[in-house]
C-alpha cells in the first residue's frame, strides 16, 4: 500500500482561513475522518482572528491607497520643475533672458493640454465656485492662520506640511507655468523662498490675499488669474519691487507737509519725455496724500494675466472674459470706495500701459491712470527725482476711490 500523503493546510499571510481542506483521495484508499478544528472564541482579551484580518486589511488600504489629487500635485510639480530648470539654465548660460522666455513660452504651448488638465483638477479640489452669468469663477484665499511675524520661507514650509497645502502649492506652480509669455515669465520666486514654486505661491500665506480664476463654460477652459491683497497704500508701495517708488523708510517717516502726485503716462504721447505728463503741469493730489498718511487699506492687484498662450486665448475666445475680469475688479472697488494700485509689469511696461490699461473700457470706470509716483517735502518745494529701479523707472497703475 502506498504511503499516505500528509495533509498541510495552506494560508495566506493576509488571510486566515479556518476551513479544513480535504485531502486528495486516491482510488482504493479508505476515507479517514479528520478531527474537527474548533472555531476561535471571542473573549474580552483581544480581538478574534476574523476581526484582526479586517483590521489588517484596513491598515493596508489606508497606508497605500493614494488620496484624491495627490497624483495630480506630484505631476504638476514635476512639470514645473522641468520648466523652471530649463529657464534658469538658459538664462544663466546664455545670459539672454529674452531667449529663455521665448524657449519657455514655446515649451508651455507644446504641453498646454497637460498643464491645463492638471490645473483644472487641482483647482476644483481647493477652490469654491462663485456664480457668474456668462462664465464661471473659482476662488480661494490665503491662509488665515499664517503668522506674518515669521519669515516668508518658514510660513510656506509650515503651510506645505498639510495635504491641502501641498495641493495649493502645486496649483500655484502650474498656474505660473500657464501664464508664461514672451513678454513675462512667472516661474521665478517672489522672494528668496525655497523650494521655488513660482511667483504666485507667496500669496498662499498672506491672510489678505485672494485668488480668482475665471473659466469659460461648456467645456471648462481656464481664462484668467487675478491675485489681490489688501494693505495701507504706504506699506503696499514699500513692499513692491526694489522697495517701491519712494526712498527706503519713507513710509515710516511722519507725513508732515509732504505732497504726492502721479506723473501720468500719455496715451497719444510721442517719444521720450513727450510720453509722460510735463513736470511743470503736475499738481499735488489731495486724495493721494490722504491715503499715504492713512491706515485705510487699498486693493493691491498683484497678478493679472491670461492662463494660456496667446494662440489658445484666440482659439478658445477667452479675450472677453480676461478683459471683463479687470473691469469687474475696478467697478467693484469704485463702488466700495476703495483705491486700487498695481505695478505695470512686463519687459515693455510703457507700451503695455498705453495699449491695455489706458484704454477707455478701463479708464472710464473710475479714472484709472498709469504713471510715476512723485513727491516733494512741502507744497512750495521741488518734486524729488523719481527712484530708479535698475536702469528704469517702474510704471504704476492707480485708481483713486
Amino acid at each position: 500500500m502506498a504511503e499516505k500523503r500528509p495533509w498541510r493546510p495552506v494560508a495566506s499571510p493576509l488571510r486566515v482561513s479556518h476551513r479544513v481542506v480535504a485531502p486528495v483521495i486516491k482510488k482504493g484508499l479508505k476515507v479517514q475522518k479528520l478531527p474537527k478544528v474548533p472555531k476561535p472564541l471571542k473573549g474580552p482579551k483581544g480581538p478574534t482572528v476574523r476581526s484582526s484580518k479586517r483590521a489588517l486589511k484596513t491598515r493596508v488600504v489606508k497606508r497605500y491607497t493614494p488620496r484624491v489629487g495627490g497624483g495630480a500635485a506630484r505631476k504638476a510639480l514635476e512639470l514645473y520643475q522641468i520648466l523652471h530648470t530649463e529657464y534658469i539654465k538658459t538664462s544663466k548660460e546664455k545670459q539672454d533672458f529674452a531667449l529663455a522666455r521665448e524657449l519657455c513660452a514655446k515649451r508651455v504651448a507644446k504641453i498646454y493640454p497637460e498643464l491645463h488638465r492638471l490645473a483644472l483638477e487641482l483647482l476644483k479640489s481647493v477652490a469654491e465656485y462663485d456664480s457668474v452669468s456668462t462664465y464661471r469663477i473659482l476662488k480661494f484665499r490665503g491662509d488665515a492662520q499664517s503668522d506674518r511675524r515669521r519669515r516668508l520661507g518658514a510660513r510656506m514650509d509650515l503651510a506645505r506640511k498639510s495635504f491641502k497645502g501641498q495641493q495649493r502649492e502645486a496649483l500655484c506652480a502650474i498656474l505660473a507655468a500657464l501664464c508664461c509669455r514672451l513678454q513675462k515669465n512667472w516661474l521665478a520666486a517672489y522672494d528668496d523662498e525655497v523650494p521655488v514654486r513660482g511667483y504666485f505661491a507667496h500669496a498662499l500665506v498672506d491672510p489678505s490675499s485672494c485668488f480668482r480664476v475665471a473659466l469659460k463654460s461648456r467645456p471648462l477652459r481656464l481664462a484668467s488669474l487675478l491675485v489681490t491683497t489688501e494693505a495701507p497704500l504706504s506699506k503696499a508701495l514699500a513692499a513692491m519691487d526694489h522697495g517701491g517708488p519712494f526712498p527706503e523708510g519713507h513710509e515710516k517717516d511722519p507725513l508732515g507737509e509732504r505732497c504726492y502726485a502721479m506723473q501720468r503716462v500719455l496715451v497719444d504721447g510721442g517719444y521720450g519725455e513727450d510720453q509722460k505728463e510735463k513736470l511743470c503741469d503736475l499738481q499735488p493730489e489731495a486724495e493721494l496724500r490722504r491715503l499715504m498718511g492713512s491706515d485705510e487699506k487699498v486693493l493691491v492687484l498683484d497678478v493679472y494675466c491670461a492662463l494660456g498662450p496667446k494662440e489658445r486665448v484666440d482659439r478658445h475666445e477667452l479675450g472677453f472674459i480676461i478683459r471683463e475680469e479687470l473691469q469687474t475688479l475696478l467697478r467693484q472697488a469704485k463702488e466700495r470706495g476703495q483705491a486700487v494700485v498695481f505695478v505695470v509689469g512686463g519687459e515693455q511696461p510703457l507700451e503695455l500701459a498705453q495699449k491695455v490699461y489706458l484704454q477707455p473700457y478701463f479708464t472710464g470706470i473710475g479714472g484709472l491712470m498709469c504713471g510715476y509716483f512723485r513727491w516733494k517735502p512741502t507744497e512750495k518745494g521741488l518734486w524729488e527725482p523719481p527712484k530708479l529701479m535698475g536702469q528704469k523707472r517702474v510704471i504704476f497703475g492707480l485708481q483713486l476711490p
